[in-house]
């Protein structure tokens, strides 16, 4: 079995046994005996029996109306607008993919696909160079602090400690946006950390969202309601390209930070455990090679040898 192979198995069952793990630590804190469908379920057959000991439906009526209300209670899907479409575009190139504005139509799903393949490879591509980037400089900046400020001639650890600062960086802006989220979007502090963490990981659950849910009209609501506008108005529009640009900033220091645990473990891997040890099979063909120093063994048989021919008293003598 090759050294990749054992690789790959190694971190395939590494793989397998953290998922298994995980979903036994989120089976012991989210489980709960509550059955919300059977809940929800009771609820509707309670609602369905008052309607029709009051108002005497039948089974479709009641069906009928619960669909139309649902339908009009639940959450309203963007316009389609440009910055709507700009807003999408963004989360499915970077993989975050909230989730709260989607393709509807054959054509748009099928865009999406044609889009992504060819815009995916793109992002990733420019997240790894500015990654690369930032990491480099960082490295050069370490270097230079500790030759010209600690008078160090051959630093050591650059790479290490080049991933230490970059990670102090990531957690000081993931802490940054949490609190500005905390006084924009209402979120608590765990729930601002969770957020912008899915986020800049581009995992995306979308159950938190950078944009304020819109609250469904009440009937006394209704005649005062107006034409959505969240994506026509100059102020979202800023405030979109800057949500945006902390998004960006985001996902390169991430990428600087994978960027440089890649690089000290791609450094230790290549390593060799023992520079100065030759192997076995080439250690006399290295010897004389390089030195010509006949083992000890060889230097015996060789005197033995002279003495036999008479040679070892004339070289005494």
């Amino acid at each position: 079995m090759g050294s990749l192979t054992k690789l790959v198995l190694l971190r395939a069952a590494g793989f397998t046994l953290w998922i298994l793990f995980s979903a036994w630590l989120f089976c012991e804190v989210e489980y709960t005996h509550k059955n919300d469908a059977e809940e929800k379920y009771k609820l509707l057959v309670s609602l369905y029996t008052f309607m029709k000991s009051k108002y005497n439906v039948t089974t479709e009526e009641f069906n009928n109306f619960t669909k139309q209300a649902h339908e009009a209670l639940s959450e309203p899907k963007p316009q389609w607008t440009y910055l709507a479409s700009f807003d999408f575009v963004f989360q499915a190139l970077t993989t975050i993919g909230y989730g709260f504005i989607t393709p509807q139509t054959p054509s748009g799903q099928l865009l999406c696909i044609f889009v992504c393949f060819i815009g995916i490879p793109i992002t990733l591509l420019m997240l790894k160079s500015f990654g690369e980037l930032i990491s480099s400089n960082v490295e050069t900046i370490v270097t230079k602090v500790e030759k010209k400020i600690l008078k160090r001639e051959e630093p050591k650890h650059v790479r290490t400690k080049s991933a230490i600062i970059l990670f102090s960086i990531m957690t000081i802006i993931l802490l940054s946006y949490t609190l500005i989220c905390m006084s924009w979007n209402g979120l608590t502090f765990v729930e601002g950390v969770y957020f912008w963490f899915v986020t800049f990981t581009t995992i995306g659950f979308g159950d938190y969202l950078p944009i304020i849910r819109q609250e469904i009209a009440t009937p006394l609501e209704i005649k005062n309601s107006s034409k959505d506008k969240s994506y026509h108005t100059p102020s979202v529009f800023f405030t979109g390209v800057a949500f945006y640009t902390f998004i960006l900033i985001g996902l390169c220091i991430v990428s600087s930070v994978l960027d440089s645990i890649m690089k000290i473990l791609e450094e230790r891997r290549l390593r060799p455990r023992f520079p100065t040890c030759v192997p076995r099979k080439s250690k006399k063909q290295v010897k004389s090679e390089k030195c010509d120093i006949p083992d000890k063994e060889e230097t015996e048989n060789d005197l033995s040898d002279l003495e036999n021919y008479g040679f070892r008293k004339e070289i005494s003598q």
